[in-house]
């Protein structure tokens, strides 16, 4: 071999050994150079960031602190979930509270629409498919179709009981059938319910307030009435509670000469039993049924008048015997207040009220109450 040839073998040798050593020590090495320059400046930028957190602890303690109480004060209009029994009971308390019959109602099934923290909503479909992280918010809704009867009063009073149910709700569509015949209305009312589950959130539980085995849903083990609806009074549309009743309520013109605007006796014949009232203002009737002694007793209030007579039916039935508003200034009436502790059922009947301006006014009540 001669010198030439020598010479370009070791310039090839060498070659060879600059692109090892680039390839396997220099290159590896920059990279790894570059990667530490990226980790660094990542770094720089975290560390600038928690420094100014740093220095903005205190605000963003209490900015967090707040959001936190603020997205709890959310989360307690919607309940954990809408499980059967829930729905059942909302449905019967809507009924029971309110001059308003349910004839038919489907279960519905609710269904998946947003998970909070994602950027827009989703399908049930698309969440159903997702593994559910234990730390994830999830919205759902169900829709509420009922078919009903009903007073005009009844029906406005379902939706105000709607929109001030404890969770979040709202009326979606309703549907309204006039039977001038038997002065009732009918139609469909659709409900929109909400609930949000999530960790920490427990589901709602009910209490039907009815022994296990009892054979009949609407009696308790003892044998005593648990539901008003129906009742024996829905034969004459409660004309029998009229002449024969625990309480009578006469509502007139407090500016007449006659009496006092508003009477509530026990005894129409004895005065002694008159609870009464001659403010031309609407006034708080309490009523309130309760046992004692073993006896069962309905006390009626107004301010601080007050009379307590004993109860020897197996109902409580209420007449309410009003008028007619006799001009614009005539203003009195009865916002009544209901309390039961004991498992009467109670029956209003209602005559000659004013159309327009009722005197009289169930604001709040238990179940087991029916207005005729």
């Amino acid at each position: 071999m001669n010198d030439t040839s020598k010479k370009a073998l070791i310039v090839l040798a060498g070659l060879a050994v600059l692109v090892v050593v680039f390839m396997y020590v220099f290159k590896p090495a920059n990279e790894d150079c570059d990667k530490l320059n990226t980790e660094i400046t990542t770094l720089k930028t975290r560390l600038n960031d928690l420094i100014q957190k740093e220095a903005q602890k205190e605000q963003l303690t209490a900015e967090t602190e707040q959001y936190n109480a603020q997205f709890d004060a959310i989360l307690k209009n919607y309940p954990a979930d809408l499980n059967q029994e829930t729905t059942v009971m909302f449905l019967k308390s809507v009924e029971e509270q309110n001059d308003f019959i349910n004839n038919t109602f489907t279960m519905p099934k609710e269904s998946q629409f947003y998970k909070l923290g994602s950027s827009s909503t989703v399908s049930n479909d698309a969440l159903s498919g997702q593994k559910v992280d234990d730390k994830a918010y999830v919205c759902t809704t169900a829709a509420y179709g009922i078919s009903y009867t009903g007073a005009y009063e009844g029906i406005k009073s379902v939706l105000q009981y709607v929109a001030d149910y404890r969770y979040r709700m709202n009326v979606s569509s309703l549907d309204i059938a006039y039977d001038e015949a038997r002065d009732q209305y009918s139609g469909s009312i659709v409900m929109n319910a909400y609930a949000i589950s999530g960790p920490d959130r427990e589901p709602s539980s009910v209490d039907p307030g009815v022994e296990s085995g009892t054979d009949n849903l609407f009696f308790r083990g003892d044998g005593s009435k648990k539901s008003s609806i129906p009742s024996k009074y829905d034969s004459d549309n409660g004309a029998e509670i009229v002449t024969s009743n625990n309480l009578v309520i006469l509502l007139n013109s407090a500016n007449s000469d006659l009496s006092s605007g508003i009477i509530a006796a026990s005894n129409s014949n004895k005065e002694d039993t008159y609870v009464t009232s001659n403010e031309n203002s609407r006034v708080e009737l309490i009523v309130d049924v309760y046992a004692e002694d073993g006896k069962n007793f309905i006390k009626y209030s107004i301010g601080d008048k007050s009379y307590a007579a004993e109860i020897l039916s197996e109902d409580v039935a209420i007449y309410v015997k009003s008028s007619a508003r006799v001009d614009g200034n005539d203003l009195n009436g009865v916002d009544v207040t209901i309390k039961n502790t004991t498992m009467l059922p109670i029956y209003f009947k209602v005559v000659d009220d004013d159309s327009t301006s009722p005197r009289f006014k169930i604001v709040n009540r238990v179940s087991g109450v029916k207005v005729y």
